[in-house]
This record gives structure tokens, C-alpha cells and sequence, in this order.
């Protein structure tokens, strides 16, 4: 999956909680966790002031629960992220993803998977009209949107690279919620959006993302 973005995420899964002190403690116990590989590569951070309340609002909008803020920023037109569905075992069945656009428009697209072939036990499940294609849906500055039910499990999700007169509309950051149930789902999203790698920050002289020093 080719996913040229600036990225990074907060939270943690349903197994654990965020003490006063912002450390990870058992979510049944509220004990302190012992060595966990899964906690220790990458250590959790809990969601900003600012983030926190955006996803209590969209609980309160959504009636879905939430645990884990990714945030990217897509620069300019040419940063994307190609077809992908957000189906991972960690998120649980028919997992909730609520979506905040902020900055330039930016197209999203929606497309059924792949059929499975006849006499597959899936195939007996209704399926869109063949004629329904590629859904595009422009997201402006402030739009929500939210996938949830057998979205994941059923559809395809994209942001394609932009050209054109809209190439440099400017920057778009994405705010998405989801809820990780298990404690993979906490090691998955900071190996792919942390990582080990240079940290990048806003200039606002040069106006662009630099790596921090």
C-alpha cells in the first residue's frame, strides 16, 4: 500500500487506560502494566486537549466509541493513499471509523471489492449494483465522514493524488477515530505511523514540514 503522507497517531487500545500521569495502566485493575514488547518498542501517548475533545464530540455525534486518533497531512496535491480497507482483526467485526477534513478539498473514493467466486459461502451475500463503480465524494474543510458496519469488510477507500488547477490548493489534514480492541491494534498503529524514523514538524517561516532537530 503506497501511502506518501505525513502520519502519526495517539491512544491506546481497550485493554488499557491512560493514567493522570499519562502512562498506560491495566483497563480492568488500573495497575501499573509490567514489560509489554507491544507497549515498550514504541510507548502510547494519550490524544491532545484539542484532539480529545474533537473525538468526544464525534462520539457524541456517532453514538461510537473511540480510543485511537490517527492524523495525517497530505501537503499538497500529490500525496495520497492508495485503495485499502481498514479491516484488521485488532478493530473487532464491523468496525466504526469516523473521518474530520480540515484545510483544502481532497476527493475521496469508495469501490466494492472484488466478488467472491460462485459457490463461495460469501457470494450469497447482496451485493451493490454492478453499474455502481467508483463512488467519489468531495471532503471539504470541516466535513465528517463515517464508515462503519460492513464498510471495512465490503469496500475499498482511497485519496488520490490531485492535478490540475487543483494541484496547489494547499494542505489537508485528516483526523481519523477508531476503536483498537486488543493490544496488537496498539503496536500496529505506532509501527506504521511512528516508527523510528525522523520526526517531522511545521515551520511556519518556510511553511512546508521539516524534520525536527
Amino acid at each position: 500500500m503506497s501511502t506518501p503522507r505525513y502520519t502519526t497517531v495517539f491512544g491506546l487500545d481497550a485493554t488499557a487506560l491512560f493514567n493522570a500521569a499519562g502512562h498506560p495502566v491495566d483497563a480492568a485493575s488500573r495497575a501499573p502494566l509490567g514489560p509489554d514488547r507491544r507497549y515498550d518498542r514504541i510507548p502510547p501517548r494519550p490524544l491532545p486537549a484539542c484532539l480529545d475533545a474533537l473525538r468526544r464530540s464525534a462520539e457524541a455525534a456517532t453514538g461510537c466509541a473511540f480510543n485511537v486518533c490517527l492524523v495525517n497531512y497530505y501537503a499538497t496535491g500529490a500525496d495520497s493513499i492508495a485503495f485499502h480497507s481498514d479491516d484488521e482483526r485488532f478493530l473487532g467485526p464491523a468496525p466504526a471509523i469516523a473521518s474530520f477534513s480540515l484545510g483544502a478539498r481532497r476527493d475521496f473514493l469508495l469501490k466494492h471489492k472484488p466478488f467472491p467466486p460462485p459457490g463461495d459461502a460469501a457470494a450469497a451475500a447482496p451485493r451493490p449494483p454492478a453499474a455502481l463503480g467508483t463512488l467519489r465524494f468531495p471532503l471539504g474543510s470541516g466535513d465528517m465522514l463515517l464508515m462503519r458496519g460492513a464498510t471495512q469488510a465490503n469496500w475499498l477507500h482511497s485519496v488520490p493524488k490531485r492535478s490540475g488547477r487543483h494541484a496547489e490548493d494547499g494542505g489537508r489534514i485528516n483526523i481519523t477515530f477508531r476503536r483498537a480492541v486488543v493490544k496488537g491494534g496498539t503496536e500496529n498503529y505506532y509501527h506504521y505511523n511512528v516508527g523510528t524514523g525522523p520526526v517531522y514538524r511545521w515551520d511556519d517561516v518556510a511553511r512546508e514540514m521539516r524534520v525536527s532537530s
